[in-house]
């Protein structure tokens, strides 16, 4: 994270913004994650990045994933991908993690205001899609089949950010 991002991440108008949503912001300067956020199923970890007037925010989930439902799983993030356009599912092979991503167009150079808006959208529709996706992951690792109701996740999700 660039010097000039974490001073407004690090601002008390934006942290504020990440409280209300649950997520800590993780202030040690050698932690590879910038907040992090503790669910009942899983917990969550998210970075935050600024290049080329975008800003990159990369949301990983951590819940133990069973290796009898692996390919299950797979199938569960190509259809949440199919029905989220603002961002995309990417399983991580080497750690087993399963990480969301979320690129917007941004330059750092506005007000800080219209940074704790862009938050505040973001962070809202993405607590409403991981609370379907892990829901749905919950439901598949645990055997309560959910047959032909995947997609009806996330549709909530259509048009939030």
């Amino acid at each position: 994270m660039t010097d000039e991002l974490k001073k407004i991440i690090f601002s008390q108008q934006i942290s504020k913004v990440f409280s209300e949503y649950n997520w800590v912001i993780n202030k040690d300067s050698k932690s590879k994650f910038h907040s992090y956020s503790v669910g009942d199923i899983a917990d969550y970890y998210l970075n935050v990045r600024h290049d080329n007037d975008k800003i990159y925010l990369q949301f990983t989930l951590d819940i133990e994933i069973p290796d009898n439902k692996f390919n299950e799983l797979l199938i569960l993030i190509n259809i949440a991908n199919q029905n989220s356009k603002e961002g995309f599912f990417v399983f991580d092979f080497k750690l087993r993690k399963i990480n969301f991503n979320l690129i917007s167009p941004y330059s750092i150079k506005t007000e800080e205001i219209s940074l704790d808006d862009f938050f505040k959208i973001n962070l809202d529709f993405t607590n409403s899609l991981f609370h379907n996706f892990v829901s749905g992951v919950h439901n598949l690792f645990y055997g309560e089949k959910i047959e032909g109701a995947l997609e009806l996740l996330f549709l909530n999700n259509e048009g939030c950010a």
